[in-house]
């Protein structure tokens, strides 16, 4: 429907925002100087962060108040309760109703309604009218809403104060009933995780597979694995072989298990940005990973490619297909996670690539989900200050509990089953959630087609 057309239900008027509601900006007072806020009491002040997770139709104050010297050296202006507040920089579109009467900052359009317009229909028209609002917005900055657009804003309404405040009772239920169930959607992804989790931890602690073990009793003790793979890797390696220490470790094992370390078990290596430069070194047919990369968990292409004359001349090298990647650098969640490489790859320097031969090649899948389930231990390794990082020494020095050969198969088989399911379950967990987000927008589109008429007492429409 586009009521800038002058679509409108029969019988509804449609004009300007600005014709029945009075569009007022805020201000903020200078931060620096001392006495222009206050935390405890004062000018109920509120800001678009105020409003950020906000899900309360009505608000009454933001975290902080003006002082009165705050008020007289800013723009900020009282407008009465039942002011409908419209966050007009992004993210706009941010609404509620001033339940008082309340000032704000200048990152608002805020509408007071005439007495021809209920707050509550007009809270819920601004949410209708969103899009719009983000599309009149311009700026380079940050897009931004002006009180000229905002107050151009097409708005169609029932003549009728009683039929508004009914079509706004009924969106009122239905968006509590929206909530409510996106609410359920977050603790379902919540448990989820923990699900996730604990199936990790449990795997790497024995749990998991403590009747299997009761079942096979007379496997090859991990120890023998670790023995096999060292003398292997020291033939391969001469002089180059890195001795790994082993701290003592109080956390018992179940029987047949051992404590190891990374680097006692496989190569970890790092790759080498080659000098920006240098035009020879890129735009090769070499696939080139960097920390980003991670997050897909299995790395199957690359977004640069360097050149064969990179690899010749820089520390930058090709390993193959199948190497674990840690990222060691990388800002939010990135620093720590693990992926595979799906393809022969280059890496730059902020990623360890852990290097498998014969034997050490059938630990691979434990190795990988021991280092899912370690995330968060190994970040906290991490040093530095401003963005801590990593390094080659920390990710070899770590601990693993190594289980038998064959108890890691079969650890690796069980996790893969419930992860699968549980991969499943988040599936149509986002599924709802995207079902929600249209039944929610529908809902709204409903009431401004005229198809809600409000009868009072009706029940809302259920989400679908």
């Amino acid at each position: 429907m586009s009521w800038e057309d002058g679509e409108a239900p029969e019988g509804w008027l449609v004009c300007e925002i600005g014709e029945v509601a009075t569009v007022v900006g805020g201000g903020t007072p200078k931060t620096t100087v001392a006495g222009n806020f206050s935390d405890i009491d004062g000018h109920p002040w509120v800001t678009p962060a105020d409003l950020t997770g906000y899900t309360d139709k009505y608000i009454a104050r933001g975290r902080r108040f003006l002082t009165d010297q705050g008020l007289a050296t800013s723009s900020a202006k009282y407008m009465p309760a039942g002011t409908v507040l419209f966050s007009s920089r992004a993210p706009i579109g941010y609404t509620a109703i001033a339940s008082n009467p309340v000032t704000t900052n200048q990152g608002f359009r805020s509408f007071v309604p005439s007495d021809r317009l209920d707050s509550g229909y007009l809270f819920h028209a601004l949410r209708f009218l969103r899009p719009i609002a983000e599309h009149l917005a311009s700026g380079t900055t940050f897009p931004e809403l002006s009180g000229s657009n905002a107050a151009r804003m097409h708005i169609a309404f029932p003549p009728s104060l009683e039929e508004q405040r009914g079509i706004a009772d009924i969106l009122d239920h239905a968006t509590a009933s929206g909530r409510s169930a996106a609410d359920h959607l977050s603790a379902a992804r919540r448990l989820i995780e923990r699900l996730r989790q604990s199936v990790l931890m449990a795997a790497c602690s024995g749990r998991l597979t403590m009747d299997w073990r009761e079942a096979h009793p007379h496997e090859e003790p991990a120890e023998t694995l670790v023995a096999r793979i060292e003398k292997v890797r020291r033939s391969r390696l001469g002089s180059r072989f890195r001795e790994s220490s082993l701290p003592t470790v109080d956390e018992e094992l179940p029987d047949g298990w051992t404590w190891t370390t990374i680097g006692a078990l496989v190569e970890v290596a790092t790759g080498a940005t080659p000098l920006r430069k240098r035009a020879a070194y890129y735009n090769g047919s070499i696939p080139w990973v960097t920390s980003g990369a991670v997050n897909a968990g299995l790395i199957r292409g690359a977004t640069e490619h360097i050149t064969e004359l990179a690899i010749k001349e820089t520390n930058a090298k090709v390993f193959p297909a199948g190497t674990l990647v840690v990222a060691m650098y990388g800002e939010g969640q990135t620093r720590g996670r693990v992926a595979e490489l799906g393809i022969d790859a280059a890496t730059n320097q902020a990623l360890a690539a852990l290097l498998f031969d014969e034997p050490s090649e059938r630990i691979r899948p434990y190795l990988r989900l021991f280092l899912l389930e370690n995330y968060e231990r190994i970040r906290q390794l991490s040093f530095g200050g401003v963005q801590p990082n990593l390094s080659l020494g920390v990710i070899r020095d770590t601990l693993v509990p190594l289980p038998p050969e064959s108890e890691q198969d079969e650890i690796v088989h069980r996790v893969d089953e419930i992860l699968n399911l549980v991969a499943v379950l988040r599936e149509r967990i986002e599924i709802a959630n995207k079902k929600l987000a249209r039944s929610s927008q529908a809902i709204l589109s409903k009431a401004f087609r005229g198809e809600l008429s409000p009868v009072i007492g009706q029940e809302a429409p259920a989400f679908e």
